[in-house]
């Protein structure tokens, strides 16, 4: 299509994309206030100075699609009547496996914190749960509950427990104890531990790792384990295919450029798939760990939920807390 200026009508401007697609790519490119030969350069030479993370992020979304490659490949005429956005487009298709670069390039920049976040979380969440596991005053404090409880039920079948789920001690906060309406078993139990106990009322510094863990789903820590493999398995590829091309040149023919770019990229991809192998090692002792927790505390291995299980650990302590600053008040 021709996009008609100039004295006597003259075409001036060859179109190639549809209007919407042009805008979208002009528009954008305006934010990037760099020539499409300091873009390509930028992506040729891994330069994060010239191309931040951001602007990566819209340059996937600029690249041209096969259709459009296909169509820049079938024009035969003067490239320099081509409008920006289809120059910008030709200027990106001349660069071997441009998406698969950029994709790399992305990922190469956000690597180190979106393992360090993982790592920060898994290594939480399996400290978590042995400090529960290992604490001797939460364990004092279900010991005393477990009693209550027996001694609230004896003569009756339920008054012989050897155990009880976490979870279901948070019905003590509904269960009244007495006459007195506003007094729960949960009240009684605080006051119970103050007490006989007062040693005991502390536990909850054991437990304080709970509330962050109950905000924590471990299926989206082992997705993003698995997004971070799967990108590092992609980069692989990426140099394969770039290192080797279809044509059959060597690397050693390739331009300085690639070069560059295998160079750096494979040292990156090798750190990066070490330190993801270190990182799947933690998560085994989480995995471990969790498994560990449900057995010590008699909970279904199969249907134990990590974060179900925090969540009731950190609503019990908040209930008994509450429920010892309200009984300090009554007194």
């Amino acid at each position: 299509r021709l996009g008609l200026g100039g004295a006597g009508g003259k075409p001036k401007v060859v179109q190639l994309l549809d209007l919407k697609r042009a805008n979208n790519i002009a528009i954008t490119l305006s934010r990037f206030k760099l020539s499409n030969a300091e873009i390509k350069q930028a992506i040729l030479k891994l330069d994060q100075e010239t191309l931040s993370f951001d602007h990566l992020q819209m340059l996937l979304t600029l690249l041209p699609t096969s259709d459009e490659m296909k169509m820049l490949k079938a024009f035969k005429g003067d490239q320099e009547k081509l409008g920006v956005s289809e120059r910008f487009l030709l200027a990106m298709a001349k660069i071997p496996k441009v998406e698969a670069r950029v994709q790399g390039f992305i990922f190469k920049l956000e690597f180190n914190s979106r393992k360090d976040d993982l790592k920060d979380k898994v290594t939480m969440m399996a400290s978590t749960a042995k400090k529960v596991m290992e604490s001797s005053k939460f364990k004092g404090i279900l010991e005393i509950t477990l009693a209550l409880g027996n001694f609230m039920n004896s003569g009756h079948a339920l008054g012989n427990a050897q155990g009880f789920s976490i979870e279901s001690v948070l019905m003590l906060s509904g269960i009244r104890a007495g006459s007195n309406k506003k007094i729960t078993l949960m009240h009684y139990l605080s006051a119970l531990v103050a007490s006989k106990e007062p040693h005991l009322l502390d536990f909850a510094h054991d437990l304080k790792g709970c509330r962050e863990a109950a905000g924590l789903v471990v299926g989206a820590l082992r997705q993003e384990m698995s997004q971070l493999v799967q990108c590092c398995e992609e980069l692989e590829r990426t140099l394969c295919d770039i290192a080797a091309p279809k044509n059959g040149k060597e690397k050693k023919d390739l331009d300085p450029s690639t070069s560059t770019f295998i160079q750096i990229m494979t040292e990156f991809h090798e750190g990066a798939k070490a330190e993801l192998e270190e990182l799947q090692a933690k998560m085994g002792v989480m995995d471990e760990r969790f498994s560990a927790l449900a057995a010590y505390f008699g909970e279904d291995k199969r249907a134990f939920s990590p974060n179900d299980f925090f969540a009731h650990v950190n609503a019990f302590v908040d209930q008994f807390e509450k429920s010892l600053g309200e009984m300090r008040q009554f007194q």
